[in-house]
């Protein structure tokens, strides 16, 4: 460029003197001191339109860095806070629905807040779908309209349960059909974020590209003006600082949006391959390496109560451990204000009681879903040295993707242990205990099986009514939850059979562990003034059978003896003992002093199926 500018400024000057020299030979002397006046006014005219056709392209690409600049502003990054309000109401929504299914708050409790999210949801849409509208953007989005229409109307079908509708099957499915739609809903803003974080990206890379431009032409006329025109290069020049400056700025503020955007992307698909809280808290910890280089970062996690406090992750470049000693979110200024706080000085009259002898700035940035106080990020540096404004806003990514992320996780756990537990007792489903129990196989642990059910169950109900065989069978599993160690492993089998599995256990330890349910459940039953029952158990080990199909068999078969021998006992299979179903066995007389209470006039007796 240099040499192209060179090259020019010798060509007009060669050809000035070239006039120069014509116009003296040709008019005579007297005319000599205005040709010469003539050739430089010539020479000024030529360096103003080559000013004035560099200041013009440059113009033309400042214009184009503008529009495309308005562009960002007007058209993408307007569509960012909507999509994402949006997003989060709606898991809002998800989670109070989640919970309450869980029977976690009463139903009513959490109907403010449904409705809540569901206006915000909508209002976030009314938002979303009149910028979509803007030419040009209509095709961002083309289903959401429908899979919105789709959520909302799911959220509709809930509204009797959240408002104190009874529990049933129907509305069961009717929260899976609203949970399906959030999802698709959710997927649908997922790819619209990711789309206007595409097109930001690329309408930063134009606008870079076209201010690329505007600068070398600037300075490219710049050039030719201060070789031959010192008055016009200065003005030239200090128009050219102007502009420099306010591109520098305007790159400066566009870079810097850039790369948050690109953080939060990242930080995004980071935390959408996470499907456990663990995983989610490294991706945390990483990512708060990158929002805050060089400071002590920490994440203190409110428990299921919400009144104490627990440090998840510390990420820290400093040798010291020390962190918060909050202990509460009531007594954390920026959890119990919901707001972000900085404490430039530790000493300060209006710093955190909590900072006061650290001996360091602090950035306080909480962490909450629904307007529930779920925890707060701490970011400290040394006293006097507050983290800048844009560690604030990073940190404040980093906070408000990680509650959006640990707030599906838990409404996944939630569902989950829904589906895997039943919905009487608490305890695990036969299809859950069996996957429990192919874990143990491919461990290669040994376990003990016990099989009991309730005696004289159908007396039980028939006498008392099924309401006091309900709160038998609960009050069952409530003493298993009280008796059994924490790692076996009960479920209920089907209507009163229960079936629990101790893991590296003998039958002689498991007998000692079910005289201790016998002993609690007298107690038990006292205390809850149900009916008198009882429950005998037959057990059986691994090492007796393969397959947990027939260590299930043997132990069904010691229950059998048990029912046989007077019930209220616990009897261990011999190995032998497998419940067979001949012709002699289903032809036998019934016989009421053997007979299972759910037996029909037979010997045989074989395992329930839920």
């Amino acid at each position: 460029m240099e040499q192209r500018q060179h090259a020019d400024n010798s060509a007009v000057s060669t050809g000035a003197d070239a006039i120069t020299r014509d116009q003296i030979s040709a008019s005579g002397g007297h005319w000599g001191w205005y040709a010469h006046h003539r050739a430089i006014a010539l020479v000024g005219v030529v360096v103003i339109l080559l000013a004035l056709a560099g200041g013009l392209l440059g113009l033309a690409n400042a214009s184009e860095t503008e529009s495309l600049t308005a562009q960002m502003s007007q058209r993408y990054l307007v569509l960012l806070g909507p999509v994402r309000d949006l997003r989060g109401s709606a898991a809002s929504f998800q989670v109070l629905a989640a919970e309450a299914f869980n029977d976690a708050a009463s139903p009513t409790k959490l109907v403010p807040a449904a409705e809540v999210d569901s206006q915000n949801a909508n209002r976030y849409f009314s938002t979303v779908e009149r910028l979509l509208a803007t030419p040009g953007d209509t095709d961002l989005a083309p289903h959401l309209a429908a899979q919105m229409a789709a959520f909302v109307a799911s959220e509709n079908t809930l509204g009797a349960f959240l408002a104190g509708g009874p529990q049933t099957p129907q509305t069961a499915q009717l929260a899976k059909v609203e949970e399906a739609a959030q999802a698709k809903l959710d997927a649908t803003l997922n790819s619209l974020q990711t789309t206007i974080t595409n097109r930001l990206t690329a309408t930063a890379d134009q606008a870079h590209a076209a201010a690329s431009r505007a600068r070398e032409e600037t300075l490219w006329s710049i050039a030719i003006g201060v070789a031959l025109m010192i008055a016009v290069v200065l003005v030239l020049t200090r128009h050219a600082v102007r502009v420099e400056r306010a591109q520098a700025g305007q790159e400066a503020v566009q870079s810097e949006v850039a790369q948050r955007i690109s953080f939060e992307a990242s930080l995004q698909t980071a935390l959408e391959m996470s499907r456990a809280e663990p995983s989610v808290f490294d991706v945390v910890s990483e990512a708060l390496s990158h929002a805050a280089p060089g400071m002590r970062s920490e994440l203190l996690l409110a428990d299921s109560s919400k009144a104490h406090f627990r440090q998840v992750l510390v990420s820290s470049a400093q040798a010291d451990n020390a962190g918060c000693g909050v202990m509460s979110p009531d007594d954390c200024p920026a959890a119990s204000r919901g707001q972000t706080m900085v404490f430039p000085d530790s000493t300060a009259l209006d710093a955190c009681p909590n900072l006061r002898g650290r001996g360091c700035s602090a950035l306080c940035v909480p962490m909450s879903i629904g307007g529930n106080s779920l925890g707060v990020f701490h970011v400290t540096t040394d006293d006097g040295t507050p983290p800048s404004d844009a560690v604030e806003m990073n940190v404040a990514v980093v906070a408000r993707r990680a509650s959006e992320r640990l707030a599906m996780v838990r409404a996944f756990e939630v569902s989950q242990t829904q589906a895997n537990s039943d919905s009487l007792t608490g305890l695990l489903t036969r299809r859950s205990l069996e996957t429990e129990v192919r874990d143990l196989h491919a461990a290669g642990m040994p376990y003990t099986v016990a099989y009991g059910d309730i005696d004289h169950f159908k007396d039980l109900n028939d006498v008392f009514g099924h309401a006091a065989g309900d709160r038998a069978l609960r009050t069952i599993s409530q003493v298993f939850r009280d008796s059994l160690r924490p790692a076996d492993i009960p479920g209920r089998y089907g209507g009163d059979e229960f079936v629990i599995v101790l893991p590296e256990c003998s039958v002689e330890e498991a007998r000692q562990v079910l005289e201790r349910v016998h002993e609690r459940m007298a107690e038990r039953i006292a205390i809850a003034q149900l009916p008198q029952f009882t429950i005998s158990f037959g057990v059986a080990s691994s090492d007796q059978a393969v397959e947990f199909d027939q260590v299930v068999a043997l132990a069904d078969g010691a229950l059998l003896s048990a029912k046989v021998g007077g019930r209220d006992q616990i009897v261990i299979s011999t190995g032998t003992d497998v419940p067979t179903m001949d012709s002699e066995a289903v032809q036998a007389p019934f016989d009421p002093g053997i007979q299972d209470d759910d037996s029909v006039g037979f010997a045989f007796r074989a395992p329930q199926h839920s």
